[in-house]
């Protein structure tokens, strides 16, 4: 028996308009129910959707659901629904697509080898660690929009080892990072040492100015910040301060994560992004997943920013006020 599928549409707004979590989500919640119940973490991780609001979401879809418990799965009407709407997400489509590139495929074989290798997160630096597959869809992102092949990339920050994912694959014109974390800074040349890879590694803290040797150096700059306003409008403005401003095609890809029900957490980001006179190309909602922050639904934001005449750093010289949430 199969549901009425302007009543499921029905149903879905609802939950939407109660629970602010977009149509899109909802859809991506019950995708991912459809091969059996689901521990609620690892729905959670999947999803996206940070743990308030996913049971808020559950409470709403409650008809649709087996009764509560460790897992979540669908009940008779939640089958009936699959049964009745081809679902299959935006989201799921790209990363299928991302997956099956040479560019993945490569970086997750890497990543899986030197699993051992990454740091156990301090919260005293913000740190969570990206899923390697996420980590991995970000090496096949970055070359599929041709910002690896020839360029000169910045790492600010790279505890989830991003830099030596791209290094494996491709042919970039320089890597460099720059991380406070000491053990990631050893970790990290290890890897490029066994791998023979081209990487450079350097302990910087961001609250001091950037060194003159990075000034106006690269071409891209990848960052996953503190989640704090001080801590992207830091970063941002590193970022900048660090890009070859002749180049007009130079990117900044920024990570911020939050809660579906905090999403005017956001703004204050976005206005840092519009203060640096940078614009927004592209932004990849809930696109890294993270091993625990299930506060923000273990997932995070991608933004792909661009330089205009207008850009600039909104911090410069020392900063000497906190910058992570801890």
């Amino acid at each position: 028996m199969h549901a009425d599928i302007k009543q499921i549409q029905a149903e879905i707004s609802r939950a939407a308009e109660k629970t602010g979590i977009h149509a899109g989500k909802i859809y991506d919640f019950l995708y991912y129910l459809k091969d059996g119940p689901i521990e609620n973490n690892l729905l959670l991780a999947k999803t996206g959707i940070a743990k308030n609001a996913l049971n808020l979401l559950k409470s709403e879809l409650a008809g649709w659901l087996s009764p509560a418990g460790a897992k979540t799965g669908l009940g008779v009407k939640g089958k009936e629904v699959l049964a009745t709407a081809e679902i299959k997400t935006a989201t799921e489509n790209m990363h299928d697509f991302l997956k099956e590139t040479e560019s993945y495929k490569n970086a997750i074989a890497l990543l899986l080898k030197y699993k051992n290798l990454r740091v156990t997160p301090k919260r005293e630096y913000d740190q969570f660690n990206a899923t390697p597959e996420s980590t991995a869809l970000r090496c096949a992102l970055l070359e599929f929009v041709g910002d690896i092949q020839g360029k000169r990339l910045l790492f600010l920050g790279d505890d989830d080892f991003t830099s030596v994912s791209l290094a494996v694959t491709h042919s970039p014109g320089r890597i460099q990072v720059l991380d406070i974390d000491e053990d990631i800074m050893k970790n990290l040349s290890k890897i490029a040492k066994e791998e023979t890879l081209q990487i450079s590694a350097e302990r910087y803290d961001a609250r001091n100015t950037l060194p003159k040797r990075y000034v106006g150096s690269f071409d891209t700059v990848f960052t996953d910040p503190p989640y704090t306003t001080a801590g992207i409008s830091l970063f941002l403005s590193r970022a900048v301060d660090a890009l070859d401003r002749s180049n007009k095609s130079a990117r900044i890809y920024l990570c911020y994560g939050n809660s579906d029900l905090a999403k005017e957490r956001f703004l204050p980001i976005y206005e840092a992004i519009i203060r640096s006179g940078l614009m927004l190309r592209w932004v990849f909602d809930k696109f890294n997943r993270y091993s625990g922050a299930e506060a923000i639904g273990s997932a995070s934001t991608l933004f792909i920013c661009e330089t205009t005449p207008k850009t600039k750093p909104l911090i410069k010289g020392e900063y000497a006020e906190n910058i992570f949430t801890a």
